[in-house]
């Protein structure tokens, strides 16, 4: 019988290309699984009674592998949520299934799990044939995000000599704090030699142990023509030197030879990125909100010519903070009471597909209705902090686009704020403290989510100080770490941006030249 499980030993190769100045490559082992989801979840790869190697928990084992890091939130199995993706991302019919698929991932160790850069699944059909592979990147951040790439389907004519498939696509994901997410990746794939069912006998001579392999060429987008691939920037390469059927004998002889390396990844990604920021001098770019993922994202029930935004490949978006979510209670408290008042419906539409839509409705028949589509919870901060409406829509629809709104007549109707006085409360002059005096916008004596009593009021401004001193420990510790963020990006200079553009029309202080190619050296 095939094995349905492997010890890969890899080698990954990364080269930077461009900008010339900051070129830049490493080499490095690692150590990787080549599984069966469906012998794995059937835990029919323990080792040890689970104790060696083990499917489903984190602690008690010193190799191991859980569903909870990979793919989606749903507590599912791996397998269920493979297949899930796939129907709804279009793939896969809904009463169809996979046959079984190959996982090549790096397993937790002592408890330890890293951040798993990529993950690669080689899907099977009902025929138990080659079908599709699903890369899973994840990044630093703890978000993830998924590429299908369906054989036969946008797939390029030609693959590259020793690659089986190779697919051209735009890049969607934010990963490296050197590159913008503009571009494109073209990925080639060699597939296992053999299919992850373990149905078949083959005799010595012919048995040969898969060395699935990837490499990842990123291309800049075009100067001419922004929808065309440019030049290559990047190359990355995962290459098995090394295959051999999982074992205890194997896993642990595997695990003497090299103790430490599924437990160097980040230490790894901390030193290069080390020495492209203060030696090669290369600016960050910070994280960027990932792309919406959800369906009907960005639309106007109200208007059919305001199509969705299509979604991308996001699986794992951030969880909300402390001071998000208390935002958010109060934003959903105010929208509660006030649909009643105006008589229009909002609805809120997160980019997170797990996350439903919240609709709130007046008991009366809605006379019309606002739909704001948001990419984080990063807005109920943006209302909660800012004073008033108009400073709201202009920093997070048109400064750092964390939201849209389908009207923007009805959102200045919806969090329009009362006047109760001539002067501006409390809880308005902390808010204002950060607003800079080039921004003209009127600030309303009294905020629409503030309640005029002590109980409310005090944890209002406790927040309102506590996001402000973030800020503040923010640009101190980038000051003091001498760490340089692409001009024009800083967080505390957000309300600058905001009053360029409400001068301006647009930001003018954050232009990348088109020859940074979506990197940007900084020269001492």
């Amino acid at each position: 019988m095939r094995p349905q499980a492997y010890i890969l030993h890899n080698q990954v190769t990364h080269a930077r290309l461009l900008p010339v100045k900051a070129s830049n490559s490493f080499t490095y082992p690692t150590l990787a699984l080549l599984v069966s989801l469906n012998a794995l979840e059937a835990r029919r790869l323990d080792l040890g009674r689970g104790w060696i190697f083990g499917y489903g928990g984190l602690w008690g084992r010193i190799v191991g592998l859980r569903p909870g890091p990979y793919l989606t939130k749903q507590a599912v199995t791996i397998m269920s949520k493979l297949e899930d993706l796939l129907k709804a991302r279009g793939h896969l019919e809904e009463n169809a299934s996979l046959r079984d698929a190959w996982m090549m991932t790096m397993p937790s160790f002592l408890g330890f799990e890293g951040i798993n850069p990529l993950t690669v699944y080689f899907c099977y059909n009902s025929g138990g044939t080659f079908w599709s592979t699903v890369l899973e990147i994840h990044n630093t951040f703890g978000e993830s995000h998924v590429h299908v790439l369906e054989v036969g389907r946008n797939e390029d004519p030609n693959p590259s000599t020793g690659y089986d498939h190779q697919w051209t696509f735009p890049r969607e994901f934010h990963v490296s704090p050197f590159n913008d997410r503009s571009g494109f990746y073209t990925v080639s794939i060699k597939s296992p030699a053999h299919p992850p069912m373990a149905t078949i006998n083959d005799s010595p001579e012919l048995f040969v142990a898969p060395k699935p392999s990837v490499r990842v060429h990123l291309y800049t987008a075009s100067q001419d023509n922004p929808e065309l691939k440019g030049v290559l920037k990047l190359t990355a390469l995962l290459r098995p030197t090394h295959s051999t059927p999982l074992t205890t004998p194997s896993l642990l002889f595997a695990l003497g030879k090299a103790p430490f390396g599924l437990l160097l990844t980040m230490s790894r990604i901390v030193f290069v990125a080390w020495k492209l920021h203060y030696q090669k001098r290369l600016d960050v770019f910070l994280r960027p909100e990932p792309l919406p993922a959800a369906q009907g994202w960005g639309a106007d029930p109200a208007a059919s010519q305001v199509l969705p935004v299509t979604p991308a490949g996001g699986v794992k978006w951030l969880d909300a903070g402390i001071l998000d979510n208390f935002a958010r209670n109060r934003v959903e408290l105010f929208l509660r009471r006030r649909v009643q008042e105006t008589g229009i419906e909002v609805s809120l539409v997160a980019a997170d597909p797990s996350i439903p839509p919240l609709v709130f409705s007046p008991d009366q028949a809605a006379s019309s209705q606002l739909t704001i589509s948001y990419l984080s919870a990063r807005i109920f901060t943006i209302l909660f902090m800012s004073p008033s409406a108009q400073h709201a829509l202009l920093l997070g629809t048109e400064t750092e686009r964390i939201f849209r709104v389908s009207s923007k007549d009805n959102f200045l109707d919806i969090f329009s704020s009362p006047t109760v006085s001539d002067h501006a409360n409390w809880l308005q002059r902390l808010r204002s403290r950060t607003i800079p005096y080039s921004l003209t916008l009127p600030v309303p004596s009294s905020h629409f989510l503030d309640q005029q009593n002590f109980a409310s009021a005090f944890p209002s401004g406790l927040v309102i100080c506590t996001c402000q001193f973030l800020d503040s420990v923010e640009k101190l510790v980038f000051s003091i770490a001498k760490a340089r963020i692409v001009a024009g990006q800083e967080p505390w200079k957000q309300w600058d941006r905001a009053a360029a553009i409400l001068r301006n029309g647009s930001s003018t202080k954050f232009l990348l030249a088109k020859d940074t190619i979506g990197s940007v050296i900084r020269e001492p």
